[in-house]
C-alpha cells in the first residue's frame, strides 16, 4: 500500500489486465477499499509476504517496486518473484551510485540513518522497516540474471533503477 493505495493495481485493470492481485505486508488501506468499491473493481488484495510460497499464484506480469533493499535476503526475494512471474517482471529499486572500480557493489546497511524516515535503532524483528542493503545498479542486474531472468530493458537515474526482465 505504501501511500499509493493500490493505484497501480487499478491502472493495470484500466489497461485491460484480466486478473490483478495486489500483495503487501501491510493491510489494505481504507482508501484502497473505498476506491475498489467505487470502481466495482475486481482487483484482489492479499496481505502477505512474497517469500511465503503459497501466498500468491503466478501472474503474467509482476510489478515490484521499493522492496529489494528492504528485504533481508534480496536473492530470495528475486527467486520468489521469478516463481510468480510467467512473462514479465517490472522491478524498480533505489540504488547506490555505480562505482567504476568496484562494479556489483553491495553494502550491508542495517543501521540507524540509512533511511530518512526510519532513524530508530536497527531491529531485525521489524522485518522490512529500514534498509538492509545498498545495491549498485550492476549488482541488481547481476542478481536479477542470477535469479533466472533475462534483463530486456533498464532505466537509470543516479539513485534509481527500473528493470524489465523475462524468465530465462
Amino acid at each position: 500500500m505504501w501511500s499509493v493505495h493500490g493505484a497501480l493495481c487499478f491502472a493495470a485493470e484500466d489497461a485491460g489486465a484480466t486478473a490483478v492481485t495486489g500483495l503487501d505486508v501491510m493491510a489494505a488501506t481504507p482508501e484502497f477499499e473505498a476506491e475498489r468499491e467505487r470502481r466495482g473493481s475486481g482487483v484482489r488484495f492479499v496481505q502477505g509476504d512474497v517469500h511465503d510460497t503459497d501466498v500468491v499464484e503466478p501472474h503474467d506480469v509482476v510489478w515490484c517496486s521499493g522492496v529489494l533493499y528492504h528485504a533481508p535476503n534480496p536473492m530470495l526475494t528475486l527467486e520468489r518473484l521469478r516463481a510468480v512471474t510467467r512473462h514479465t517482471l517490472l522491478l524498480a529499486t533505489e540504488v547506490l551510485p555505480e562505482r567504476r572500480r568496484r562494479p556489483r557493489s553491495v553494502v550491508f546497511a542495517p543501521e540507524p540513518g540509512t533511511h530518512p524516515a526510519h532513524t530508530e535503532p536497527f531491529d531485525p524483528a521489524r522485518g522490512y522497516v529500514g534498509w538492509w542493503w545498498g545495491l549498485s545498479p550492476s549488482a541488481v542486474l547481476a542478481m536479477v540474471e542470477a535469479s533466472g531472468f533475462v534483463v530486456t530493458e533498464e532505466h537509470r537515474t543516479r539513485h534509481h533503477l527500473s528493470v524489465v526482465a523475462t524468465p530465462r
